[in-house]
């Protein structure tokens, strides 16, 4: 799978995470990727294994403006 195709899928996962109101409350960075830790309103939480390095910069995008969005 090409470099774009991966980012494109992580990309249409953590999308659809953040569709359904899901809140990023933790990352883990180590050599094989990021570790997102989310978490719903109603409790429920979830892990996304994010390996391309533009999902992670998309992610610290997303992170940001969820930042910019509680205050």
């Amino acid at each position: 799978m090409s470099e774009h195709a991966q980012f494109m899928l992580e990309k249409q996962k953590l999308d659809g995470f953040v569709a359904q109101k899901f809140n990023i409350v933790g990352v883990k960075e180590d050599l094989s990727g990021a570790w997102l830790q989310l978490e719903h309103p109603g409790g429920e939480t979830a892990t996304l294994h994010l390996t391309t390095a533009n999902a992670r910069k998309y992610y610290a995008t997303l992170l940001i403006k969820q930042g910019q969005e509680q205050n």
